[in-house]
């Protein structure tokens, strides 16, 4: 047994029990009765599809972004003198994109970026681009001419490669609080230094497209861009209304000499291909500060609230992988309170804040978590509560 030791916890709560029932039917889609016996990969056909995002191919253009961290949401070829459009979302600050275009594609193109980093900048084949005038901090737009053949775009703040200190926040669990998920986003924005927020799921109550449509208008409020992950709420119903807007929920990254690990637990557990994923960016952060966030803990530090994988030896193994990878920060959500403790020797942080119905008694209500990273160091230096209400 891998130790779970609270420092801090909140109280007694009034989460409602994960919905692992419904959970099952949606990824598995049969009947209810039979289902948490028979079917072992629930998010399997979830983590199937993000293979596919990040990849593109109309109207001329062929779109390939390194390790699917943004997803293409448009390609629009160009008319009556107008430049061709292409749009993307991201879900890292830092995108690499490889481009072919063919003879008819050839010429001017407006290449968007929402929720981007507020200072990136497009080179395109090593040549820096002129940015136009965008209407808010997370969109960016550049204008470049293609010509027919292959073309790369790196897409990035100008310190993206510099080992040097930066601070992010972190939060999970807005559910029904999204008309008001702006005040936290106005918190956001008042603390110093914040680069992005990184989000460990539960951005909905129940996935429904008026819940997204919303979510991303009060993005628009937000000075930084927003990464998150999947929690169980956010597969009630169709999952392709998360990815189709944001891409994977699944992403690896790398800022400013940190890695960083978004996993998709939305089932309570974690899909065999994604461990494939996460052995490989495990081996590939060895030699630098490794954040991982995903939304159920592993283990339930206060195990009494249900709030934990579905299987305690699934628990137990993701455990194992992160302390021989050498993570340094365990994020996660689903408990609608503040809990700071250690799993398998590793810093670890419940903050379950945005907003949704809270625990009982805790006090903590409406808050989100500011890192302070020190890659030149090898280390996290800091971890606050920073509260809204």
């Amino acid at each position: 047994m891998i130790p779970a030791t609270v420092h801090r916890r909140g109280g007694r709560g009034s989460i409602r029990a994960p919905r692992l029932v419904g959970v099952a039917v949606a990824a598995c889609g049969g009947a209810a009765a039979p289902l948490l016996a028979t079917c072992t990969r629930p998010a399997e056909e979830r983590a199937g599809a993000e293979t596919e995002i990040g990849f593109a191919e109309r109207e001329g253009l062929s779109v390939a972004v390194d390790g699917g961290r943004a997803q293409v949401r448009a390609i629009r070829a160009r008319s009556g003198g107008a430049p061709g459009e292409l749009s993307l979302w991201a879900q890292a600050p830092v995108l690499s994109i490889a481009v072919a275009v063919d003879d008819a594609a050839a010429g001017e193109w407006l290449v968007t970026v929402d929720n981007a980093m507020p200072d990136s900048a497009l080179a395109i084949d090593g040549a820096a681009a002129v940015a136009a005038a965008a209407a808010r901090p997370t969109l960016r737009q550049w204008r470049v001419t293609m010509t027919t053949g292959a073309h790369q775009l790196e897409i990035a703040p100008p310190d993206a490669a510099l080992r040097a200190r930066f601070r992010f926040a972190a939060m999970a669990d807005i559910q029904t609080a999204l008309p008001s998920v702006d005040e936290v986003f106005a918190r956001i924005n008042a603390e110093p230094g914040v680069r992005f927020v990184v989000s460990m799921g539960d951005i909905t109550e129940a996935s429904r497209v008026d819940e997204y449509e919303l979510f991303e208008a009060q993005l628009h409020t937000l000075d930084v861009p927003y990464y998150t992950t999947i929690g169980n709420h956010d597969i009630w119903e169709d999952t392709a209304r998360f990815r189709d807007r944001f891409g994977r929920a699944n992403v690896h990254f790398d800022f400013k000499g940190v890695a960083f690990s978004l996993l998709d637990s939305g089932s309570a557990g974690i899909d065999p291909l994604v461990y494939d994923w996460l052995d490989g960016w495990l081996d590939d952060a060895r030699d630098r500060v490794h954040v991982f966030g995903t939304h159920y803990p592993p283990i339930d530090p206060a195990g009494i609230r249900g709030g934990s994988f579905r299987r305690r030896a699934e628990a137990e193994r993701l455990l194992a992988r992160l302390a021989e990878g050498h993570v340094d920060l365990t994020l996660y959500g689903h408990i609608h309170s503040y809990l700071s403790f250690e799993n398998a020797g590793i810093p670890a942080y419940i903050s379950g804040g945005g907003g949704a119905r809270q625990e009982r008694w805790d006090g903590i209500g409406r808050h989100v978590l500011v890192v302070e990273a020190a890659p030149e160091e090898g280390r996290v230096a800091s971890v606050a509560v920073v509260r809204v209400d």
